[in-house]
């Protein structure tokens, strides 16, 4: 493990600092996967501060994922989180397995309502028409990573509610079932600081930052399969985006 220096007079606080330092050397590569830190009691020792102090940066890195607990043994540092590519069209079960990893769900509610004002003109529906809302803790290997609140108009895909609602994936059944052809979406992304549901839903400590992705998504014509917002635990489930110039392919593609 390479120096550690914290600056007393800097106004960035120390346990900031100790994260800071931390998160250096295991992006450098100086802390590598798997490898054990210095007890707590060495950390102390090493920079001069407090227990309190080393326990709260400590278990800061903990809950982004950059460290990992073993009981009596320590902290370890974890493996590094691959960005999961933002596919608007692509269901969550799609993406989780093709990590080879298992997704879940928690159903926290699924109900039939008249649709609002506000939301019948963004399902493009008469106001007062039948819309599914569903309230769904998404999971990957059993830990919380999204939050999500899907509407859909009932018509468009009725008894969807009879299914079960935990095991499928809700893009597959409306492909699969409603032969619904889902052809493109509107996505925001954004970051806000999560409410106190949802840091209790998704296990985030500290302020709680998470990204937000709200979404319409299209048939064929034109009309509107689901309407959904979902709040992701950046670190649990980091998204990445990928662009390329089309015409520049087209060229390289002609020549």
């Amino acid at each position: 493990m390479g120096n550690l220096e914290i600056c007393r007079d800097s106004p960035t606080p120390l346990y900031q600092q100790i994260k800071q330092l931390l998160v250096g050397q295991i992006t450098a590569g100086t802390l590598p996967p798997h490898s054990r830190l210095p007890s707590e009691r060495e950390l102390v020792e090493r920079l001069g501060v407090s227990r309190i102090t080393v326990r709260q940066a400590l278990g800061e890195l903990v809950q982004q994922d950059f460290l990992y607990t073993t009981p009596s043994k320590g902290f370890y540092v974890a493996e590094p989180q691959h960005p999961f590519e933002l596919n608007a069209l692509m269901s969550f079960t799609s993406i989780a397995q093709e990590r080879d990893k298992k997704p879940s769900n928690r159903v926290l509610k699924a109900e039939v309502v008249a649709a609002s004002p506000a939301l019948s003109q963004k399902l493009l529906v008469v106001q007062g028409a039948e819309v599914i809302h569903l309230v769904r803790l998404r999971l990957l290997d059993r830990v919380p990573v999204i939050f999500a609140q899907s509407w859909l108009p009932h018509a468009r895909c009725p008894d969807l509610l009879r299914l079960d609602l935990e095991h499928i994936s809700l893009f597959g059944v409306l492909r699969e079932r409603y032969g619904l052809a889902l052809t493109r979406a509107h996505t925001t992304v954004s970051a806000r600081l999560a409410t106190a549901r949802e840091k209790s839903l998704l296990n985030l400590e500290g302020d709680g930052v998470v990204l937000t992705m709200e979404q319409t998504t299209f048939t064929g014509d034109d009309r509107v399969a689901e309407v959904s917002n979902q709040v992701v635990h950046p670190q649990r489930f980091p998204l990445s985006l990928t662009h390329s110039d089309m015409r520049l392919t087209h060229r390289t593609r002609s020549s």
